[in-house]
């Protein structure tokens, strides 16, 4: 109990004020502030409800606690009691807070704010930005919950004064204060409306000194309403049992100022992380897009034989290549998939799938030409209809030989040709690699990466059923157990890699990620609708039964020449960025055809 000889029982108490104390508490207000509008901009774009709840939590602790409770309690120490009205004795009064009122008075005031902050931001992203009825109604909302809040807040800091006094207020300035803050609180609304955000950070630092400039006048307005009068019989507690405690205004500021920096550094982490994240997504949206652009649009037009005319054509009119056939007439030429969707209503087509057995020499040699003739005539046995109903894609015809941009495009159409196929024949014929001397079949053929993207890209779209392997003496379906061996296409062999990428070239397996990813997209997709296609479904067992990371692995490593192996990445986190852009996808379920590039430097 403070006990003053000179003082009289009851009398008023004069009331000094320190100008230092006033600015220090403007400081406080306008730095917290500026971190709560920091942080409510962020609102304006955050999806991610997660983070939206911790931003609202934040700006709601940076407003409610550091701009107005911090505000309040290091402005109450600008106020001395210090001489007394009627007997004009002197010595200033010791004023301690009562700590669970204090505590409570915190908690209050950022419950409030963050509320209000939830009601003004609280639309959908897309909306946030509109200044229309819905906008001002949560306004008015907002502003009627911040001036009860700031007004509730104040008062019962100033009621969690504990010392020799006992306080009487003045109903006519706290009726005056209350409209008051009613005012500043419609303003501290708009600021903190989505719309109507400060945009820069000096519109930010004003918009903050004019909020700090309201809190203060609002909390100084409402310390004028306080009487104090001298009670020598105790210190005045409200709650009974707590403690009263002496609050240091400068350590209140120093801790508000610090956890303003914090908020600010959560803040930028975020939105760094956020810039990332999006940045990443975008990247695999956009090689996603990139690989379905590439089967639903063709780079390239797509060249067709008649099963008819490569039956009857001697093997020196095949070696002329495409550019030799096209002035006879015998190449069908198709520009759009609307075109290949017309002409498979009355023909199939028939993709070729084989091996190059010779550097030197281009396309299929004796062995597999004479196989290739063979599987056309079981083909059409098969479908028991005329040759001249089937069209034939086999490389050395359908890609330009010469021209290095349309071989190009047509290289990287292989997928988009595959998946038209409605038959694939898998040529494989026990012969010899012309230069390496090692044996060629279909075991040979089942190692290579390239086949094995052929073979992916027809069974993702029509399954394992029109799929077929001809060899010397046997035409035949794809036995069991053959898309689980190939299916893990990375795993398969690539010259790049046999000769250990010369001269820092990359591997040619990196140039199948945007494909890939684009399988990937369409298979998880369907697998998630109520209907997926058979194919779908069967591509989707394979990829649980080998485990994503086999078939789409996250890094590979690139051995070179010089005798060093460099670890890259492939697909990284991808496959599951992907699923996120999937599961976050409104739209119906469309089958989607996929693509998988096929680099010229490797196999043409």
């Amino acid at each position: 109990m403070t006990v003053l000889l000179e003082y009289l029982d009851g009398e008023e108490i004069l009331q000094r004020w320190d100008a230092s104390i006033i600015g220090l508490s403007l400081m406080t207000a306008w730095t917290g502030t500026y971190a709560s509008l920091t942080i409510t901009d962020h609102l304006k774009v955050c999806t991610d409800r997660f983070w939206y709840v911790v931003f609202i939590i934040l700006a709601g602790l940076a407003l409610g606690v550091n701009t107005v409770w911090c505000m309040h309690f290091v402005g109450m120490q600008a106020l001395y009691l210090d001489g007394g009205m009627t007997s004009g004795a002197g010595g200033a009064m010791k004023v301690k807070f009562e700590i669970t009122f204090t505590l409570i008075s915190a908690c209050a005031a950022w419950l409030i704010c963050s509320v209000s902050l939830h009601i003004l931001s609280s639309r959908k992203a897309e909306d946030r930005h509109k200044i229309d009825r819905q906008m001002v109604v949560r306004l008015v909302l907002a502003a009627a919950l911040i001036a009860v809040g700031a007004a509730v807040m104040h008062f019962m800091g100033m009621l969690s004064q504990s010392g020799n006094f006992d306080m009487e207020y003045n109903s006519w300035i706290v009726l005056g204060t209350s409209l008051f803050a009613a005012a500043a609180a419609v303003v501290v609304a708009t600021i903190f409306s989505s719309p109507l955000l400060p945009p820069t950070t000096l519109k930010r630092v004003i918009a903050a000194a004019v909020v700090s400039a309201g809190v203060n006048c609002m909390h100084y307005g409402g310390m004028a309403a306080a009487t104090y009068r001298l009670n020598l019989r105790k210190d005045v507690i409200l709650v009974p049992g707590s403690v009263a405690l002496e609050i240091n205004g400068l350590y209140i500021a120093i801790i508000a100022l610090w956890n303003n920096y914090f908020l600010s550094t959560v803040c930028d982490h975020y939105v760094c992380w956020k810039i990332k994240r999006d940045e990443q997504e975008l990247a695999v949206k956009s090689k996603v897009q990139a690989g379905l652009k590439l089967v639903t649009e063709l780079p390239c037009p797509l060249f067709l034989v008649s099963a008819e005319d490569f039956l009857s054509m001697p093997e020196e009119e095949l070696r002329s290549l495409h550019e030799g056939l096209r002035p006879t007439g015998k190449l069908l030429t198709l520009d759009t998939m609307d075109e290949v969707m017309e002409l498979k209503k009355t023909s199939r087509i028939l993709f070729f799938s084989y091996e190059w057995l010779s550097w030197g020499k281009v396309g299929p040699n004796k062995i597999q030409l004479f196989a290739m003739k063979t599987a056309a005539d079981n083909i059409a046995k098969q479908l028991q209809v005329p040759t001249s109903q089937i069209h034939i894609w086999i490389d050395i015809l359908s890609i330009p030989q010469r021209h290095a941009g349309m071989k190009a495009m047509a290289v990287d159409s292989l997928y988009a040709f595959a998946h038209c196929a409605d038959i694939m024949v898998i040529v494989a014929p026990d012969c010899w690699h012309e230069d390496t001397g090692v044996k060629a079949d279909a075991l040979s053929y089942s190692e290579r990466v390239w086949t094995r993207v052929e073979q992916l890209a027809h069974c993702s779209q029509h399954g394992v059923a029109s799929m077929f392997i001809q060899t010397a003496e046997t035409f035949r379906q794809l036995p069991d157990g053959w898309m689980e061996t190939v299916c893990t296409v990375l795993d398969g062999n690539m010259t790049c890699c046999r000769n250990k990428h010369p001269n820092g070239c990359r591997c040619d397996k990196q140039t199948l990620v945007i494909p890939l990813l684009a399988l990937y997209y369409n298979i998880y997709k369907q697998n998630l609708s109520e209907y997926p296609s058979a194919a779908a479904k069967f591509i989707w067992d394979l990829i649980q039964k080998k485990g994503k990371d086999q078939m789409f692995p996250p890094n590979i490593q690139i051995a070179r020449d010089k005798g060093i192996t460099e670890v890259h990445e492939l697909f990284g986190d991808t496959i599951n960025r992907i699923e996120k852009i999937v599961a976050g996808e409104n739209t119906v379920i469309q089958p989607v055809t996929d693509h998988i590039v096929h680099p010229a430097c490797d196999l043409y």
